[in-house]
Parts: structure tokens; sequence; C-alpha cells
């Protein structure tokens, strides 16, 4: 599941990533739930995603989206977040 997050203050930017996320099979699932932030400085993608392989899917895409704004991520892996919460 992609998202754009309400606080996002470039909302032309951040629907373009998403729709570019949200088109990729691997993206469109339950595989990754990722929200995306936009302003003016740059774009951030935060949330989760089942695996490695994921994140880097979705920020290459993200990637060709965002042209020269900065992109920054803190997306995690599913299993990095089920180590976290069982501490």
């Amino acid at each position: 599941m992609v998202r754009v997050d309400a606080t996002a203050t470039d909302q032309c930017t951040a629907w373009r990533v998403r729709d570019a996320l949200a088109a990729h099979p691997l993206l469109a699932g339950a595989s990754a739930q990722i929200y995306i932030m936009a302003g003016h400085d740059g774009v951030v993608l935060e949330g989760w995603a089942r695996d490695e392989r994921i994140v880097q899917v979705a920020m290459r895409l993200a990637y060709r989206t965002v042209g020269r704004r900065s992109l920054q991520s803190r997306l995690h892996t599913h299993a990095m977040c089920s180590s976290v919460q069982s501490i």
C-alpha cells in the first residue's frame, strides 16, 4: 500500500511518486506500507517493506520520479520491524 502523507506540502510531487510506486505489482499489494512526504526541498519515503528487494524497487522508482529533488529513505524491512517489537 502506498499513500501520500497528509503533511506533504508539495502534493503534486507526492502524488506523482505515489502513482509511480503504486503501479508496480510488488508495491501495490500487502508487501509494503509506504507513506510519501514531499516538500519543496525533497521527498521522504517512510514505512516498511517485506524485504530489501522491495525497498530497492521503491527507491529506484522514486528516484526516476523526483527529478533533481533529494530523496530520503526511512523504509525498513518487515523483519526489522518484527525484531524491534520483540525487544
